[in-house]
């Protein structure tokens, strides 16, 4: 699919999904964790963003500031794609009984599960010609109910979507990773996507993981404060 076709199906960032309130920041809440990290940071990013977004710029390279909803849409995307597999990967699961394999005994004791008529061809020699006929039939069996639910269902489309759409997430992001910022903000976006990307769990101990993480939480309190001292500005100037 053509990247230009991609972007018409990618959705303005959702702020029902990640606690947006039109694009306006609400007061950040007094802790920062590992449960609210993320989301506080797509929300102050998703409004910032929109601050500038009708700012003119020179013609050059685009902005890390334009980039982030361009990859922050597409790893939305993703990740509602990824629960749409996995819930039809579980059902389709459920319905033929499990994956298509079989499972071919081998002597007393061992055990051997095989994906494929190669697989079983391997195994000729250790098996007799019942049991060779046997697990083919099975198998072929089994691929059958396999496929048909797969495309009733179809699990395999949105694997090829859950896979397209990681591609293209991964494109955006490491091109954003490469351009230079030229605002805090613009760091905090850069950061916030690495860290999405390469820690989406916050689960990583090793350094320097932690650290980032504390770093993001630094900056998004920054932020928090260049907008209040912004406003503050603004009002008086009203007046």
């Amino acid at each position: 699919m053509a990247d230009s076709e991609i972007s018409r199906t990618l959705p303005a960032i959702t702020r029902s999904e990640e606690d947006f309130e039109n694009g306006a920041i609400e007061k950040l809440p007094h802790v920062i964790d590992r449960r609210n990290l993320l989301p506080v940071a797509a929300r102050i990013l998703s409004a910032r963003v929109d601050e500038t977004r009708d700012q003119k710029r020179a013609s050059a390279p685009t902005p890390v500031r334009e980039m982030w909803p361009r990859w922050y849409a597409y790893h939305l995307q993703r990740v509602r794609a990824t629960r749409l597999r996995r819930k039809l990967e579980t059902k389709l699961l459920g319905e033929t009984g499990g994956a298509p394999v079989v499972e071919l005994r081998i002597g007393t004791e061992q055990t051997v599960v095989v994906h494929s008529f190669a697989d079983i061809n391997r195994l000729g020699p250790k098996l007799d010609a019942e049991q060779l006929s046997q697990a083919r039939v099975e198998l072929s069996r089994r691929r059958k109910w396999w496929k048909e639910a797969n495309k009733l269902l179809g699990y395999a489309a949105a694997v090829a979507r859950e896979q397209e759409l990681a591609h293209h997430a991964g494109i955006a992001g490491r091109v954003m990773w490469i351009t230079a910022p030229s605002s805090l903000i613009e760091v905090t976006a850069k950061l916030h996507c690495l860290i999405v990307m390469q820690d989406p769990g916050l689960k990583l101990e090793l350094t320097p993981w932690p650290e980032l993480r504390r770093l993001l939480r630094d900056l998004i309190r920054m932020e928090e404060r260049v907008g209040e001292t912004r406003d503050s500005n603004s009002s008086r100037e009203a007046c």
